[in-house]
């Protein structure tokens, strides 16, 4: 954890060439029941738990993000999407300036997705001694466990399966006597494949989906070790990779230095 470390622990994480990871969370409504650093507490304690594994130094979870769909709801705080590449920029760049060459934004929020993606392609925009991975989508690689766990029910934002994870991360934040009744749900009712500012808004009513009381601890323990093996692994390629480098460094000396166009 690189908030605990000393100066000298950094320094010799960075010269062992350990990945870094930056966990990216939110702060805002999960309906009544979870806790506003929903994302980011449980997006930090899962790399935790995948260093504990496969060596790797964790940095302190980014809680202010990209969360402009939930203002509407008491607790949310967003950054705007400037501010936020502008974070990620800069905070990526000091990891690099400390020696870190191989930098996983960890996500622990849908509404960064896009931001993260416009992040990486960015990125290339100037020339940078550093290489990053994302993983965007976290559930997305145990989507099998996801399926057979909800039973066809609605899941997603602070669902049954987020509040299982919780439980068996933080139960003490978890106040499951808020929970009243199913979720309601809306629409916009335009047609499929046409989007507005509002979809969200229009559909998650209550700022929670399915039924959140049939969330367990057991529950969350499947999904939350399933998700450190899968993560464990990726640290273990990222850590090894020579592809993704060897092609960035071509894209380098291609756009860089062969032209005419020099970096900023």
């Amino acid at each position: 954890m690189y908030e605990h470390a000393t100066s000298p622990d950094v320094k010799a994480a960075a010269e062992k060439g350990l990945v870094a990871i930056l966990p990216l969370g939110s702060i805002e409504v999960h309906g009544p029941h979870m806790p506003t650093g929903t994302d980011a507490l449980t997006i930090c304690n899962l790399a935790r738990m995948a260093a504990e594994r496969e060596e790797a130094v964790v940095l302190p979870p980014v809680y202010f993000a990209y969360v402009p769909e939930n203002r509407h709801f008491a607790g949310t705080i967003s950054l705007t999407a400037k501010t936020l590449l502008s974070v990620l920029e800069e905070v990526c760049d000091e990891i690099a300036r400390n020696g870190f060459k191989k930098i996983l934004i960890l996500n622990g929020h849908g509404g960064n997705n896009s931001i993260i993606r416009t992040f990486l392609r960015e990125s290339l925009t100037r020339k940078r001694d550093y290489t990053l991975y994302a993983m965007i989508e976290p559930w997305a690689p145990i989507q099998k466990h996801v399926a057979e766990l909800s039973e066809g029910r609605t899941v997603g934002h602070a669902c049954e399966l987020e509040t299982s994870i919780g439980l068996y991360l933080f139960e003490k934040s978890i106040k499951m006597e808020n929970v009243k009744h199913v979720a309601e749900l809306g629409a916009t009712n335009i047609p499929k494949g046409i989007e507005t500012p509002v979809d969200w808004q229009a559909y998650a009513l209550e700022a929670y989906l399915g039924e959140p009381r049939f969330a367990t601890k057991e529950k969350g323990r499947i999904l939350a070790e399933r998700f450190v093996d899968y993560l464990t692994n990726a640290l273990k390629t990222i850590k090894q990779d020579t592809n993704v480098v060897n092609v960035l460094d071509d894209f380098y000396r291609k756009a860089y230095e062969d032209g005419t166009k020099q970096p900023a």
